[in-house]
C-alpha cells in the first residue's frame, strides 16, 4: 500500500469524526482540489526541515519537495505560464541575507537574481515572465534602509529599476494580469509603523493611488489581483494591538487574542470595499483562482494549552467563492499543516 493511500485513508477517517473545516465534505479528501482550474499549488513548509522549503502539489495529488538546502525559502510566486517559480531565500533569522531566486517548477534551473546585504523579498511576475516586481529595503546607495520601495528586475538579474521612492514602506507588490498596473501595500499616508493600506500604480511607477484607508491598529496586507485586473483581494487586520508585535514570541503566545481578527476583503479600482469573510481568527494571503470564481486563503488556527497560552498553530488552505462565505478546507490535514505558510496557485 502506498504512502499516499495510507495518508488519504487516515485523513478521511479524521474528516468523518469532524476534523477539518467541513465534516460533510467530499468523499475523496482531495476532490475539491481536483475540481479546481489551477494546475498546481506551490507553498512553503518545514515538514522535512528546520528551514523553510518549497513544495508543489499537482493534480495527481502528489506533493513534491522542490528545494533541498540550508536556506529558508519563502514567498513563492508562480510564473504566468506555470513553468517557473520566483521566491526569496536566505537565513530565516537574518533578513539581510534574503535574496531573490527563480527556479523551474521541478526545482531545477535555480538562478540567483540579487546578491547584496539588503532585504529583497515578495517577488511577483510581470508580463511575458521576463520581469519581476519586488520589495527591497535599500537606499539610493544600495545600502540597507529602514523601509522598502518597489523595484523591478529582469529574470536574468539585470536592469534593476526603482518604481517608488518613499521614506515610508512600500511592499508586497503584485503585477496585474493585464500588465498595466502594480498593487502594493504602504504606510506612506498613515505615516504609522504597521498601519499599511492598499495602493495601485501604473506599471512604470506613475499614477500612485491609495485604495483603502485604516484607523487605529488596523492594517491591510498582501494584495492580489483578480484575473480581469478589475479588483484586488487583500488581508485586513483589525486587532487591538499593532500586528508587528506578533514578532515577539512571548507577547504573541500570551496575548494571541489581541492579534485577531484578520479577514479577507476585496477592493475595486474606485476604492469600493467588500468584506468576503467575517471570522474571529486569522484569514490571510488571499489569491484568486485562475478562472476568478474562487479565492484561496490561509487560515491560521491557534493551539492553546489549558491556560489559553499559545503553544502552536495550524495552517489550512480554505476555499471560498469569489463573492465570499465560510468556505471549505481545500487540502486535508497532513505533515505540512503545522508550518505551511506563503503559497501561490
Amino acid at each position: 500500500m502506498t504512502k499516499r493511500l495510507l495518508i488519504l485513508i487516515h485523513v478521511y477517517l479524521l474528516l468523518l469524526i469532524g476534523c477539518g473545516e467541513d465534516s460533510t465534505g467530499p468523499s475523496d479528501p482531495l476532490e475539491s482540489w481536483f475540481q479546481q482550474p489551477n494546475d498546481v499549488i506551490v507553498f512553503m513548509s518545514k515538514a522535512d526541515s528546520q528551514e523553510g522549503e518549497l513544495y508543489v502539489l499537482n493534480k495527481s495529488g502528489e506533493i513534491t519537495r522542490l528545494t533541498h538546502n540550508s536556506l529558508h525559502e519563502n514567498n513563492p510566486a508562480l510564473s504566468r505560464d506555470g513553468t517557473m517559480i520566483a521566491y526569496q531565500a536566505g537565513q530565516e533569522n537574518n533578513q539581510l541575507t534574503w535574496e531573490l531566486y527563480t527556479a523551474d517548477i521541478s526545482g531545477g534551473g535555480v538562478t540567483r537574481l540579487t546578491n547584496n546585504g539588503v532585504i529583497d523579498a515578495h517577488p511577483d511576475w510581470g508580463p511575458g515572465d521576463s520581469l519581476l516586481v519586488f520589495g527591497s529595503f535599500r537606499n539610493e546607495f544600495g545600502a540597507p534602509a529602514g523601509a522598502a520601495d518597489i523595484y523591478t528586475i529582469k529574470t536574468d538579474g539585470t536592469d534593476l529599476t526603482q518604481l517608488t521612492t518613499s521614506v515610508w514602506e512600500d511592499n508586497d507588490p503584485e503585477w496585474s494580469p493585464d500588465g498595466s498596473m502594480i498593487t502594493f501595500k504602504s504606510n506612506r499616508d498613515s505615516q504609522q509603523s504597521a498601519r499599511e493600506e492598499i495602493f495601485v500604480m501604473n506599471a512604470d511607477g506613475t499614477g500612485q493611488n491609495r485604495l483603502t484607508s485604516t484607523v487605529g491598529c488596523e492594517s491591510d496586507h498582501d494584495p492580489s489581483w483578480s484575473p480581469d485586473s478589475r479588483s484586488i483581494v487583500f488581508s485586513h487586520y483589525a486587532g487591538s494591538r499593532l500586528w508587528i508585535e506578533m514578532t515577539d514570541p512571548e507577547v504573541f503566545a500570551s496575548s494571541w487574542d489581541e492579534f485577531i481578527p484578520w479577514n479577507v476583503r476585496s477592493v475595486d479600482l474606485n476604492g469600493n470595499i467588500e468584506e468576503l469573510t467575517n471570522v474571529e481568527y486569522a484569514a490571510g494571503l488571499p489569491v484568486f483562482s485562475r478562472d476568478g470564481a474562487s479565492i484561496l486563503f490561509l487560515r491560521m488556527g491557534f493551539i492553546l494549552n489549558p491556560a489559553e497560552y499559545l503553544i502552536g498553530m495550524d495552517h489550512r488552505l480554505i476555499l471560498i467563492d469569489a463573492s465570499g462565505g465560510n468556505g471549505e478546507q481545500l487540502i486535508p490535514d497532513d505533515e505540512h499543516t503545522p508550518t505551511l505558510e506563503y503559497f501561490d496557485w
